[in-house]
């Protein structure tokens, strides 16, 4: 299942595959959260929980 998942911007219309490195990178005791932003201007956050 987590092999299907890829680094890609949703945006309407956009599409575009994100740039694996982060731009953001917060950490608390909940987990990780990453945001990544498209040169479509969208950001995109994901949430690892530890």
């Amino acid at each position: 299942m987590f092999e299907e998942l890829t680094l890609t911007c949703e945006a309407e219309g956009c599409g575009r595959d994100l740039d694996p490195e982060p731009a953001l990178v917060f950490r608390d005791a909940g987990g990780e959260r990453r945001a990544y932003e498209c040169v479509c201007g969208a950001v995109t956050v994901t949430v690892a929980k530890t």
